[in-house]
C-alpha cells in the first residue's frame, strides 16, 4: 500500500519530476493535458515547462497544429536520478518519525 503524503506541498524537483514522468509514460501531451495530470493549474505549468524546456529536458514540437511536448535523454536521465536519489535520502516525512 502507498504512503500518504502529510504535506501537501511538493517541492520544485517533485514538481519536475512529475511533469517529466507525466510526459514520459504519456507522450505528445499538450500543456493543458500535463497540467491537468499534474493537479496544477495551466498558468503555473507553462513556466514550468518553459523552465524545463529551456534545461533541454522536454522539448516541444507541433501535431496537426497543436504544440506537444515530448521528453529528451537528458530528461529520462533526471528521472533515472531522481528516483535514485529518492531511495538514498530520507524525505522530510520520514525525518519527522525520528
Amino acid at each position: 500500500m502507498a504512503r500518504r503524503r502529510t504535506s501537501l506541498r511538493r517541492s520544485r524537483y517533485e514538481i519536475y519530476n512529475e511533469i517529466l514522468s507525466i510526459i514520459y509514460y504519456q507522450s505528445d501531451l499538450p500543456l493543458t493535458r500535463i497540467a491537468r495530470a499534474g493537479n496544477m493549474p495551466v498558468d503555473r505549468a507553462k513556466p514550468l515547462l518553459m523552465f524545463l524546456k529551456s534545461r533541454d529536458l522536454i522539448f516541444d514540437d507541433e501535431d496537426d497544429g497543436l504544440i506537444v511536448y515530448r521528453i529528451t535523454p537528458t530528461g529520462v536521465e533526471f528521472l533515472e536520478l531522481f528516483k535514485r536519489l529518492s531511495k538514498l535520502v530520507p524525505s522530510e516525512e520520514d525525518l519527522d518519525g525520528l
